[in-house]
């Protein structure tokens, strides 16, 4: 059977999510080098921006937890664990955002580009696959 080509079918779908992580993963491995490097500017005004971002990423999961039926030790510590993660990638994606705007000759004309974008697809992978099999890493709940 051939997958459907048709808008909103499950392939659009993710090819939209292989290089909508993509971009933005890639985004924020410049940031990452960006910060690393010491070429950011004005890195404490934009702060607060991204400890709003680890908020609303913590009441999202929070709620979204909770629908789960999850119980709240897990729901307490996945939350935690997660917020500071994505807020991590918030600030790396906001710091590569700034620094392609302001040096775009830096960023987008050398081959670092193209081995930064290498990196964000093979990482979309491999968070598409740690999203879909993590629970297979948890012990059996009889075990000790």
């Amino acid at each position: 059977m051939v997958p459907s080509l048709s808008p909103g079918s499950s392939v659009h779908r993710a090819v939209g999510l292989v290089v909508g992580s993509s971009v933005v993963l890639t985004t924020a491995l410049i940031g990452l080098i960006a910060v690393s490097s010491g070429s950011v500017e004005g890195i404490r005004g934009r702060v607060p921006l991204y400890f709003l971002a680890a908020a609303i990423a913590f009441v999202s999961l929070v709620i979204t937890f909770e629908k789960e039926a999850f119980d709240g030790r897990t729901i307490l510590s996945a939350t935690a664990g997660l917020s500071v993660v994505l807020g991590i990638v918030v600030a790396f994606v906001g710091e590569g955002f700034v620094y392609t705007v302001r040096y775009p000759t830096a960023v987008l004309t050398s081959r670092l580009l193209l081995s930064l974008l290498s990196i964000g697809v093979i990482c979309t992978g491999l968070v598409y696959w740690g999203l879909r099999h993590w629970r297979e890493f948890l012990p059996e709940p009889n075990q000790p």
